[in-house]
């Protein structure tokens, strides 16, 4: 009933995945491990797993994560998979994606929804929807479909990495079928992502791409989006001459001169504050 793809490089969490999965699933099931420490990009990495399943419906899941709902897999198959035009189901994502250079989330109110949690013992609770989400890019965390979606789509190989094969196989499956969010399955994802220099890089690249999908932005939309992404990663651990292309690639003007300025180069934050 279920084929579950994972490619692992870390037995730890896999190990206890597996475990996890048998004691939760509620469902036949068969899980196709996929070895990669580092051989192959993940995209290559699911299409070799999906090959090989024997079930129709599919998901391709990160190893690093823990169900805590029992009987998920029958809310998956019975509910989730039997939606209008289902294209690909996940539990993070957004109503829109405009053609700008960041994740899956655009930052802006009331359109990105994440149903996962990352720290033991946060007590957050959702606010869940009365109908499934409509969205069209998602996070690769947890990313469901049937067969032959998968076979209409498949992953894209060109992307060698680890970043954004997610975003361009739900921005592919936007264009032609409707992509859900799954907001009542109990997870937890013991990782929140590496953002740093090679993400970045990723990111550059994927936005030369074209979507017929890509949402029309308006110039308050676009300020928004700038904002939320040059304080998102002003952080983390990205290069000078890599910060430098991101900006060139995203843009900035009067409104979002100081975000820019404080993305590409973190240490005058405090000055431009005073």
């Amino acid at each position: 009933m279920l084929s579950i793809i994972i490619s692992s490089y870390q037995p730890k969490y896999y190990f206890a995945l597996e475990k996890n999965i048998a004691e939760t699933v509620g469902v036949p099931y068969e899980i196709i491990k996929i070895e990669n420490p580092g051989l192959m990009g993940i995209a290559e990495a699911y299409n070799k797993g999906a090959k090989k399943a024997r079930f129709e419906n599919l998901l391709f899941l990160h190893e690093d994560v823990r169900f805590d709902s029992l009987n998920w897999g029958n809310i998956l198959v019975d509910k989730y998979f039997q939606l209008p035009n289902v294209g690909i189901l996940g539990l993070a994502g957004d109503k829109v994606k405009f053609h700008l250079p960041y994740g899956f989330s655009s930052g802006l109110m009331n359109s990105g929804y994440m149903f996962v949690k990352h720290r033991e013992g946060d007590e957050k609770h959702f606010l869940i929807p009365e109908t499934p989400l409509k969205v069209k890019p998602m996070d690769g965390v947890f990313l469901a479909m049937k067969k032959n979606v998968w076979q209409d789509l498949k992953f894209d190989e060109r992307l060698k990495g680890f970043h954004f094969y997610d975003l361009e196989i739900t921005m592919r499956a936007s264009e032609k079928y409707q992509n859900y969010l799954v907001h009542d399955i109990g997870f937890f994802h013991f990782s929140t992502g590496n953002f740093g220099t090679e993400w970045v890089k990723a990111c550059i690249k994927f936005n030369k791409r074209n979507y017929s999908s890509y949402d029309q932005v308006a110039p308050k939309q676009k300020r928004d989006v700038r904002k939320f992404w040059y304080k998102r990663l002003q952080l983390e651990q990205i290069d000078f001459k890599t910060r430098l292309h991101y900006v060139l690639t995203m843009g900035f003007n009067k409104d979002t001169i100081t975000e820019a300025t404080s993305f590409l180069l973190p240490m005058t934050r405090k000055y431009l504050k005073k």
